[in-house]
């Protein structure tokens, strides 16, 4: 998973730099965030111009911590002068304590010249209720043809804007609505139109348009092939020639008319604090040769065909260095250290290419995203057979793809909360319900049978690393998803439902593994043997859930403290400290995997024996293990305030292991987690002006 060479190729990046140049060039860092000074005050964000005039409306989304932008609250923005910005606020989820969690923001930005900065500060105010303008739609259009189909947008605007309850956005600043419309193609009838259409206050238009083939379970889905056009006002704003579009992907682009708006620049320390996203490093930068590489990818011809995968590994059983897994990718992890427009746009085109992965199963029945409640046999895979246990056409075999739960990234949580893009809540929803509907029915269990999770278990018989990563995926979704959605009740059950099946086992689990209890059991390929990293992406999965209120992930992560903490403060209990960011660890004496063994003496024993032991080097810790040990205990540090994760990582970060210098951050950020409080670089954190 380190930003080796190899995984530099695979984000397109290779033969730039060598790893030693990357961290030898010169460095960049966020920049400073307005100060928070007045009461009411709640977070600041940093405008960067287009060249724009003066209020063009840019949209974007915001996340908020419990409590600081109460139920019947308004929002307020100002400039670092002191001086009013026009904001509109569209909250569209809330905490339980009924204070907003996540809104859609428009901003009336102030002229800026192309790359001048401004900071704003978002504050609580008086409630305004802020009357919706009123557009001129008569002088607007905007007509796509796909095939020898002609699809009027406008129209379909007019009639969603008859509908004010649906609206997404709805204020003086803008309006925003989805025109949905299915399409028949020849033969085939799985064909879908999306376009979220913005109009904004300052005559701006949006579309965020995307052409989804993901109608699933019903005659005439299929692959086909076409041409689509968008003109806008009587403009050619695109032209795509799809020579096959496989059936369950989608495709999609943001188009506008009038100048670009302003770039937001986010706090990331604050999305931290509220749980959305991990606390990366601010102090210690990033490459600067690495994000002039992501630039440069994105204006390359390779970026730009529809459907195309934009560096995302396509062979997810692909081990090894991947800069596309993690708590989030390497690109979403450089854009929250650096706030790099450049890191911005990477991260943003790959969730746009998350439509291409055939993993979208859209229930046309119910408008809604294929889950458990109306397809509760239903297995995606090949092996599902006829309906209702597997899909009606299965997944082509020639799609370029190949999924594997054990292995997925995730490319559009961080997006959707950053932009506000419906479509990337669309990306989001799809790839949860995947999550479930993908896993084998004989492990997730028997819907309605006995216990918690059962019928939707992505726990049981599993690589915890799939456990984690699909876990990853229901608890961002079900944390993201605005009640309104129709499948978000069904992700926050299931969400729930998998933390509380594993807090059940924790009894049992701690009898069997006895003193060195704390590791989540599992399919790991070589039995007897066990990769504590594994336990690693678990546990920073359970961190995210308990950070945001999870009962269970809380306990499920302080009865991991144990082996996670443990592992590097057992030396007197003959278990060698190197060995806890071993690449394995030998658990059981025979092969009987159901007696592991039960002492840290007896697993320190176990594997020097088996010769996996660093023994007093580093010999067995050749690639990022180090790195993701550090970043658990961090995420233990800040959710449990465990005294023992805290030695633990003390020890950890002094330790010399493998890949865990500044200089190592600065080239591959993805693991650049600290625990609160303690930057890598103290001097060079970002300071508030």
């Amino acid at each position: 998973m380190r930003l080796t060479r190899r995984s530099l190729a695979g984000l397109g990046l290779a033969g730039l730099a060598p790893p030693a140049a990357l961290a030898q060039a010169g460095v960049v860092r966020s920049v400073p965030m307005p100060c928070l000074a007045q009461s009411g005050d709640i977070v600041a964000l940093v405008l960067e111009g287009s060249g724009a005039p003066a209020r063009r409306v840019v949209t974007f989304g915001q996340v908020f911590a419990p409590g600081d932008l109460p139920r019947g609250a308004g929002l307020a923005a100002r400039l670092a002068d002191g001086g009013a910005v026009p904001l509109q606020a569209d909250v569209k989820l809330r905490h339980a304590d009924g204070s907003a969690r996540f809104a859609l923001l428009a901003l009336a930005a102030p002229a800026l010249a192309a790359g001048a900065q401004a900071g704003v500060v978002l504050h609580r105010g008086p409630a305004v209720a802020g009357a919706p303008f009123t557009p001129d739609l008569a002088r607007r259009s905007a007509i796509l043809h796909v095939a020898d189909q002609r699809v009027d947008l406008m129209a379909g605007l007019r009639q969603a804007l008859q509908r004010p309850t649906e609206l997404w956005q709805a204020g003086p600043q803008a309006l925003q609505a989805r025109v949905m419309q299915p399409m028949e193609i020849g033969r085939v009838t799985s064909l879908r139109v999306v376009a979220d259409i913005t109009l904004t206050a300052d005559g701006g238009m949006a579309i965020d348009l995307w052409l989804r083939n993901d109608g699933a379970m019903r005659p005439g889905g299929g692959a086909l092939a076409y041409t689509a056009r968008l003109l806008l006002d009587g403009r050619e704003a695109l032209v795509a020639e799809l020579p096959r579009h496989h059936h369950y992907t989608g495709w999609g682009r943001l188009l506008r008319s009038g100048p670009p708006p302003a770039f937001v620049r986010p706090d990331a320390t604050y999305l931290a604090e509220a749980g959305a996203a991990p606390r990366y490093d601010l102090s210690t930068g990033v490459a600067a040769t690495l994000l002039e590489a992501m630039g440069r990818r994105v204006r390359e011809a390779e970026w730009a065909p529809a459907l195309g995968p934009r560096f995302v590994t396509q062979q997810m059983g692909r081990t090894g260095g991947r800069a596309d897994i993690g708590p989030m990718t390497m690109p979403q992890a450089a854009w929250l250290q650096t706030g790099d427009p450049r890191a911005a746009a990477f991260a943003i085109g790959q969730a746009e290419a998350a439509g291409s992965i055939p993993w979208h199963f859209w229930d046309s029945a119910a408008d809604r995203w294929m889950d458990t409640r109306r397809w509760p046999q239903l297995w995606t895979d090949g092996r599902g057979g006829a309906p209702p246990g597997g899909l009606a056409q299965p997944i082509a075999q020639d799609t370029g793809w190949n999924l594997a739960s054990s292995h997925q990234p995730d490319l559009a949580t961080l997006p959707w909360l950053l932009t506000g893009r419906r479509a990337f809540l669309d990306e989001l929803q799809a790839q949860a319900c995947w999550c479930v509907l993908g896993q084998w029915p004989r492990a997730r269990g028997r819907p309605g049978g006995p216990g918690l999770a059962e019928g939707v278990n992505v726990v049981r018989s599993n690589q915890v690393r799939g456990a984690a990563w699909s876990l990853r995926q229901l608890d961002n979704a079900a944390w993201a998803t605005p009640e309104s959605e129709p499948n978000a009740d069904w992700l926050r059950e299931v969400a729930a439902a998998n933390w509380g099946w594993i807090r059940q086992q924790l009894p049992r689990w701690t009898r069997a593994q006895g003193e060195a209890h704390g590791w989540i059991p599992g399919e790991y390929g070589t039995p007897g043997l066990l990769p504590p990293w594994q336990q690693d992406y678990f546990a920073a999965i359970a961190a995210a859930a308990a950070r945001r209120g999870s009962a269970d992930a809380r306990a499920v992560l302080d009865w991991m403290t144990n082996f996670l903490a443990g592992r590097f403060l057992m030396g007197p209990q003959g278990f060698a400290p190197h060995d806890g960011a071993a690449y394995l660890l030998a658990m059981q004496a025979d092969a009987d995997a159901r007696n592991p063994l039960s002492s840290w003496r007896q697993i320190g024993d176990a594997t020097r024996a088996a010769s996996l032991s660093n023994g007093d080097g580093w010999s067995k810790t050749e690639g990022d293990y180090a790195q993701l040990a550090l970043q658990s205990l961090a995420a233990l540090i800040d959710v449990t305030e465990s005294g023992a994760a805290r030695a633990a990582y003390d020890w950890l970060s002094r330790a010399g292991a493998p890949f865990t210098g500044v200089a190592d951050y600065r080239r591959d950020p993805l693991l650049n987690i600290v625990p609160r409080g303690q930057p890598r670089v103290p001097g060079a954190m970002p300071r508030c002006r």
